[in-house]
Parts: C-alpha cells; sequence; structure tokens
C-alpha cells in the first residue's frame, strides 16, 4: 500500500497532499532485526520494564508497581535470558526498539511507543507496549469498548482510525491520563490486510506539537510496520 493509500486507510485524508517526503523518512526508520546474538543485558532491556502501580479503576498511580513487566509470557515464552539472547523474538524486540529509538529522534516527542495487538496470558485481547522511550506507562490497554471510553489508544486499537489531540486541554474525546504533562498526542494504527496488528502513540509536554511532517513519519513508519514482520512474535520454542 503506497503512503497515500495508509494516510486515506486510517482516516488522515488531509495529509495526503503536503508536499513532504516525511512519511518517507519515517518508513525508512524502520529496522531489520539483527543477526548476532545479543548479551543478556539486552534480553533484559527487551523484556523486562517497571510499569505504574494502578488504582482500583485502572489509572496510573503513584509510583512504580512492585513487578516490572515481562514481555515473553504475552509473547508465548518463558523467561530463560540465556535462551532468548538468540531467540529470533528477541532480535525482533531489538528491531522495533532501535525503530522507536530512530523514530524517536526524527520527531522529537517526549514519549513514544509502539503497541503490539495480543492475547495476554489470561486470554483479554489487548495492545502490548512492546518498546517505547520517555516517561514509564501501564503495559496493557484493553480492547474493549468500554475502556475505549477512556482511552485514545484503545480506539485507535479498535476502529483502525488515527487520533490526534492538538491540545489535551480543549479535547473532550477519550483520554487516559497517566503524565499529566502531556500537551498533545498522536496515535496511528498499524494497518496490515485491513487489520489493526499494533499502534504507535506519541505524546508531548506542548500542544499543537504534531505537524504535518510529523504526523507523516510516524504514520510513514506505521506503514512500513505493516509490512514487516516486527508486530508478529516468531512460534519458535526457545
Amino acid at each position: 500500500m503506497n503512503h497515500e493509500s495508509y494516510l486515506r486507510a486510517v482516516d488522515l485524508p488531509e495529509y495526503t497532499d503536503h508536499a513532504t517526503n516525511a512519511a518517507e523518512r519515517g518508513a525508512a526508520l524502520v529496522a531489520r532485526p539483527p543477526h548476532a546474538t545479543v548479551d543478556a543485558d539486552t534480553v533484559e532491556d527487551c523484556y523486562v520494564y517497571p510499569v505504574p502501580e494502578l488504582g482500583p479503576d485502572g489509572a496510573c498511580g503513584v509510583g512504580l508497581a512492585d513487578e516490572p513487566y515481562n514481555l515473553a509470557p504475552i509473547c508465548g515464552l518463558e523467561y530463560e535470558p540465556e535462551r532468548l539472547r538468540d531467540h529470533p523474538n528477541t532480535a525482533r524486540l531489538v528491531a522495533l526498539d532501535e525503530t522507536v529509538r530512530r523514530l524517536a529522534e526524527e520527531t522529537n516527542p517526549d514519549w513514544l511507543g509502539v503497541y503490539r495487538r495480543a492475547t495476554n496470558p489470561d486470554g483479554e485481547e489487548v495492545l502490548v507496549k512492546e518498546a517505547y522511550v520517555g516517561e514509564h506507562s501501564r503495559a496493557e490497554f484493553p480492547l474493549t469498548e468500554s475502556f475505549a471510553e477512556r482511552s485514545n489508544n484503545t480506539t485507535v486499537g479498535l476502529t483502525g482510525e488515527a487520533v490526534l489531540v492538538e491540545d489535551v486541554g480543549d479535547y473532550d474525546g477519550p483520554y487516559y491520563e497517566c503524565d499529566d504533562s502531556v500537551q498533545s498526542e498522536f496515535c496511528c494504527p498499524i494497518l496490515a490486510d485491513g487489520d489493526v496488528v499494533g499502534i504507535i502513540d506519541a505524546e508531548a509536554h506542548e500542544p499543537n506539537f504534531f505537524t504535518p511532517d510529523r504526523v507523516l513519519a510516524i504514520a510513514g513508519a506505521c506503514a512500513a510496520l505493516a509490512e514487516s514482520d516486527l508486530l508478529t512474535p516468531p512460534r519458535v520454542e526457545a
């Protein structure tokens, strides 16, 4: 799918006429999985990250949870760092991390992450955060209509339509707050064959941050991720 078609598919037709190569630049930032075996520290960095304590209503609380989040179970794996050093899923996560870091350097938001659509060990359909830069945030967003009433990530994951919040203070749509410094947000679906396989979410501490070039770069990365295997965990035993 070309970039113009992708922008229309994710409900961003107003960006198709911008005379810029930002979408192509964003697409070029998607990394390839490494062939080399990684070290144990890289395995830990890929699979394990701190998350905020969640309150009874699912909102971010004060401080971090006692237990960090581990991606291995939702990827269908046992967390055995030594055995995961040369696992193809680890290489996939390394490439996602590199992609997020490149895209963050290109667009310069205060937070940026990629989420994959998955079924968690409890059998729930969720968006799971697999790579990010910025402050710690929740790991999973439930893909339910009720959670969509309070979350752009869930809304985008369910509808396949991008959401741009130019100013959080003036926005009256669904919004999940984990950092009260956030003033603007852009959330774009990763569509593969018409299905949402993930999203990229980006946030900034100033309103009206997401210029057309930034929106196009992120959408271009989403289009390239849709054509890659980076949102598909390899079905290989560790």
